[in-house]
């Protein structure tokens, strides 16, 4: 079954909902290469209200660029190989800052380098809908994320970025449920959304509005759509681990592949800002360097231990 965060064509009138600039982008198409576009949710599971933003980053962004093995045809339009037990990187830094609504300029795969920083300008519709006083509070909860389905049948053909700050495992069968399980979500959101995705925009919903609810009865984002016993979520203000899931194979109980970006992490602030870090990972030298220092610091100290 293919898997697309199609847009409704029916506009829905929901009155609490607020308003946006674009939908967020579907899975890999011939004019659509970089896969979906991440999005970030956030959650008030008190006042039972939720936002949604379209982050104008896309999936394959944050992968190896030779492990994409993009070139043409549904079945070229997979990861090729096996990511490995973790990605990282020591290429050379670089960093950006993205005002609210502009798209990103990231070429594929440099998000992963040592020192990387994308950092995304808050939203005044998040505050005002969610914040008190500009202020975003610590009870609420947020995740990033996006799902891709490029194909049954190929490994890696169903696959997920999230968040997580559990020990995430899952099957095979459950992360291809992940499409159907999100997909309502993401659809109802988009049909808020004007099409394209060359501004990038967000929404406001309420529990009574259904499916544009983060955690809407029956496919609950808290969960990716009730299918992921790990949480996805975290308190504002709190740092968010990042997850590649990938199909491993046809065998729907066998284990996915679970990579994670070991350098790398997400955090949204009280002031509505998020941020994407990866942490710079010290060359050979700089190691050398610092372990001199420890020692020249142990040798100090047993001279004036000794005097």
């Amino acid at each position: 079954m293919k898997f697309a965060f199609t847009v409704i064509a029916a506009s829905l009138a929901l009155a609490s909902a607020g308003q946006a600039n674009a939908t967020i982008a579907g899975q890999d198409t011939a004019g659509n290469i970089g896969g979906p576009e991440m999005f970030l949710a956030v959650w008030d599971s008190v006042a039972q209200k939720s936002y949604i933003r379209d982050l104008g980053v896309h999936f394959n962004d944050f992968l190896p660029a030779a492990s994409l093995g993009i070139t043409s045809g549904l079945a070229s339009k997979q990861d090729k190989t096996s990511l490995g037990t973790s990605i990282s990187s020591t290429a050379a830094p670089v960093a950006g800052t993205v005002a609210f609504g502009a798209t990103p300029s990231i070429v594929a795969g440099s998000v992963l380098t040592s020192g990387y920083s994308l950092s995304f300008a808050a939203d005044p519709l998040l505050a005002s809908f969610l914040g008190t006083a500009g202020s975003l509070s610590t009870s609420l909860q947020w995740m990033v994320g996006a799902y891709d389905n490029t194909g049954t049948g190929l490994v890696n053909g169903q696959r997920a970025l999230t968040t997580s700050n559990g020990a995430v495992a899952i099957s095979n069968s459950v992360l291809s449920n992940f499409s159907s399980g999100s997909a309502p979500y993401i659809t109802a959101n988009n049909g808020l959304m004007p099409s394209g995705d060359a501004a990038n925009g967000s929404a406001t919903a309420v529990k009574a509005d259904g499916d544009t609810y983060f955690d809407a009865a029956g496919s609950p984002m808290s969960s990716w759509g009730g299918n992921s016993t790990f949480p996805v979520t975290a308190a504002v203000g709190t740092s968010q681990k990042f997850w590649y899931l990938g199909v491993s194979s046809t065998n729907g109980p066998d284990a996915a592949g679970v990579t994670p970006f070991t350098n790398a992490s997400w955090k949204l602030d009280t002031a509505g800002n998020l941020a994407y870090t990866v942490a710079a990972v010290p060359e050979a030298d700089t190691w050398a360097m610092l372990l001199a220092g420890l020692g020249m610091m142990g040798f100090i100290a047993r001279r004036r231990l000794q005097g």
